[in-house]
Parts: structure tokens; sequence; C-alpha cells
């Protein structure tokens, strides 16, 4: 199999998992030995009948326990995500904006906020529903919180971004790290796996191996520390625990914790330019 962002044909077997939060297929995980990369197999046709947008917690206000977590760390993690894009200028592009929550908090904070979000559609005259509606405009920020893994072509992604940024301008990129406790945990159940919506999996080389490829430089890394949680818990019930809270909770803190030696968090903010 061929690696899709360093062209290497030297490729090996991670795991197998499957579809747990919605259609309960079963993908590959396959390894680029090269850049170490790695890629859901095969890739979907249409990676859009795999979004369940009336519960895909990105996009809806579920009422589920789980669903009000996640709503509750969106909060607190919205004002952690604008407090490191200060002094960056305020035109921003959120790119795959989900529900548009950050894009809303994002203009009340003094922000000139867009989003890009091309499977929700949603009545936000904010949000743009085609790349053309914004590729002729140019932003100081240019946002993807967990997003670029759900791109099928990152690399392309990437250099496209450039034509778009203002001189100075800069890429924030938050990804699902796979060399995180939590995915050493779960193996196969890890919920950061999430094909194949996922497409792609990263840890702190492959993606400095990418951003090096596209001609970026990374100038600042930060954790997302409620990720850990969340992602354990999913990963949980997942496993069909009933415990899953308890047991999420218990992992979700221990991944944190190693990470102040390993700084591999569950998930990491790139600030690249």
């Amino acid at each position: 199999m061929l690696c899709n962002i360093c062209g290497s044909k030297k490729t090996s077997l991670k795991t197998e998992t499957q579809d747990f939060a919605y259609s309960g297929k079963r993908f590959k995980i396959i390894k680029c030995n090269n850049c170490n990369a790695m890629q859901t197999y095969p890739f979907p046709e249409k990676t859009e009948r795999y979004y369940d947008t009336k519960n895909y917690d990105s996009y809806n206000t579920k009422t589920s326990f789980l669903g009000g977590l996640y709503r509750l760390v969106q909060k607190i993690n919205v004002k952690y995500k604008l407090s490191l894009l200060k002094g960056e200028g305020p035109k921003l592009l959120d790119y795959g904006a989900g529900s548009g929550f950050f894009v809303n908090y994002a203009n009340t904070k003094g922000y000139d906020a867009f989003g890009y979000e091309p499977v929700n559609k949603t009545k936000n005259s904010r949000i743009y529903n085609k790349k053309t509606d914004f590729e002729s405009k140019k932003y100081d920020i240019i946002t993807l919180w967990h997003v670029l893994e759900h791109t099928k072509n990152p690399v392309k992604l990437l250099k496209d971004f450039k034509k778009t940024l203002k001189t100075n301008g800069v890429v924030v990129v938050a990804l699902p790290n796979t060399d995180s406790y939590d995915n050493f945990i779960y193996k196969k159940h890890w919920s950061g796996y999430d094909v194949p919506r996922h497409l792609y999996h990263f840890n702190k080389a492959s993606f400095r191996f990418l951003v090096k490829k596209v001609g970026y430089r990374i100038v600042k890394t930060k954790p997302l520390y409620f990720d850990s949680f969340y992602v354990s818990m999913l990963s949980e019930k997942y496993k069909k625990n009933p415990l899953w809270f308890i047991f999420g909770f218990f992992n979700g803190f221990l991944s944190n914790l190693l990470a102040l030696y390993s700084k591999n968090h569950s998930s990491i903010i790139y600030i690249i330019k």
C-alpha cells in the first residue's frame, strides 16, 4: 500500500478496528514505516455517508450524558483555544466548523470569524458550504480543530492554505495523538481512530514530517487536556464496559499524568506557519 503522506510503499498493518460509533464496518489501520503516518484502509468511497449528523458530537446538541459532557468540555476548550490565538490578527477561518460553535464564540470576542463546513449544512451566514466561497479571501488564522485527519489529502490541503493565508498568518491544527497512553491502553477500541471518518492518524513525528514536506514549521504545541477523558470514556463504551465513566475517567487522568513526562497527550494543538 502506498502512503499518501510521503509516497513510500514500506507500510505495515498496525491494527484492525471497526466503526463502533455508526456503521459497525471493519477497517485496517496501516502504518507507514518511513514517515510514521497511519491511514485507514480501505478509504470509503463516500465519507459523507458515515457522518450521522443527528448524533455526531461536532454537529449536534444531544441530551445524552456523554453528549452533555462533550458540550461542557467544548465550552471550556473554546476559551482555551482562543487564548492561544492572541496577537495573530482578527480575520479567522475555521475549516470544518461543525455546528459553528467556535465561529460564533470567536465573533463575540472581537474576531471576524467565518467557517467552512461541507457535511453539516447550517443556516449560519458565516458558515460556508463550498470552498469557492472562501478561497479568494485572505485570513490571519485558519483553524482545524480535529479536522485534518478527516480530509482526503492533507498534503494538498495544507499547501492550498498558503494561498488563503495573509503574510505571517498561522494554521492551527488539533489532532489525536497515536502515541498517547490512552491509545496504548485501548488499542483497537481507541475512539481516537474513529474510522472511517478519520482517514489519517498522526503522532508528533509524522505530523512534523507532513509540516516540513509542505513548507511550514511548527512554532508552538499545546495539549488538549480534556480530550483524554472524553476519548477514554468513549473507548470504554466501545468496549461495552458498564462502568465506562469510572474507568474512562481514571485512564484519562492517568494519560494526562504520564503526558507530563512523555509530552504525548491524547490530543495536541500545533501552531504552524
